[in-house]
């Protein structure tokens, strides 16, 4: 069995001084949109993380293992220091279980640890807004460092509202296929699109919202599910409509999307018999059409030691 990455960091030799933590990916979004001209998406953390490790150097400095793969990190750790006066000094290392690429957070998670990691190891004590604009500044985010689910701006960095994760939301996460960059996201397009439909995206949002604090997944499942339809016109993912009716007839509540990314999460009431259907009904419909990356479920975000 190959192990995870927190696996990989922690044995067989971990060190006991060194400061350990971990941030969490996300299965795409469970809405993305405009309204009144703000920036806004609701992100959906799931159980799959990155973990950053870091150990002060005794003299300042960065050591980031892996450089060249996490410039993100280093330009927001630099600006970081810059903005809110204090010294690096840190040997940091990252590891990772969310695949890159695919609109599940892992450039977000990477940065929300390690800059977690280092303002623990500083004794530096940001809000988490503060930490949340400074993430921002370098790149679009999800924000998974916010405790449970959040509705935020993530250009910006700010933060709407917080809501309760839902328990036992299971999410088979499923890959389109293909790569695709945030940053090169069609906002014009998208922009253009939420103009025009803002009674639907206010009628999904409230319906999220609903569905979160009353802890009613086919609430929460119904309107992932409306905005994933709608992201069609922005983003298309040829596999979504035959998904969708796959997973509804198996008995799953919906299915939600990777606004940016070429990621779909089957949503559903945890259950084994249902979990084990799925997979076995989209692998034999799609087959190398569509890569299934994992089960996961849904959880609070945040950042923790482990």
């Amino acid at each position: 069995m190959q192990a995870t990455a927190q696996q990989a960091m922690l044995q067989p030799d971990a060190d006991l001084s060194a400061l350990y933590i971990k941030a969490p990916g996300t299965c795409g979004e469970l809405l993305q949109g405009a309204i009144d001209g703000q920036d806004f998406l609701v992100n959906c953390p799931i159980n799959l993380f990155s973990y950053a490790k870091v150990q002060p150097l005794g003299c300042a400095g960065l050591e980031l293992h892996n450089e060249d793969r996490y410039t993100k990190i280093r330009d927001t750790l630099l600006l970081a220091a810059e903005e809110h006066e204090f010294s690096l000094g840190h040997a940091l290392e990252i590891y990772s279980d969310i695949p890159r690429g695919k609109g599940m957070a892992s450039s977000s998670a990477d940065i929300s640890a390690a800059f977690e990691a280092i303002c623990r190891s500083s004794d530096v004590s940001l809000t988490a807004e503060t930490f949340a604009h400074t993430v921002s500044e370098i790149e679009p985010s999800d924000l998974v460092h916010f405790p449970g689910i959040s509705h935020i701006n993530h250009l910006t960095g700010q933060l709407f509202e917080s809501m309760p994760a839902p328990e036992e939301m299971n999410i088979l996460v499923v890959d389109c296929g293909g790569q695709i960059d945030t940053v090169m996201f069609d906002r014009i397009k998208a922009r253009s699109l939420y103009h025009s439909h803002q009674p639907d995206l206010c009628a999904m949002l409230k319906l999220l919202k609903a569905g979160l604090y009353s802890g009613d997944l086919a609430a929460v499942a119904k309107a992932a599910t409306l905005s994933a339809k709608f992201n069609q016109q922005i983003h298309f993912k040829p596999q979504f409509e035959e998904l969708l009716a796959i997973s509804l007839a198996a008995g799953a509540l919906g299915v939600n999307c990777a606004h940016s990314g070429t990621v779909l999460g089957v949503m559903y009431r945890s259950n084994e018999r249902l979990k084990e259907r799925l997979i076995n009904d989209i692998s034999q419909r799609f087959g190398n059409d569509i890569s299934i990356v994992g089960n996961h479920y849904m959880i609070s975000g945040g950042c923790y030691e482990f």
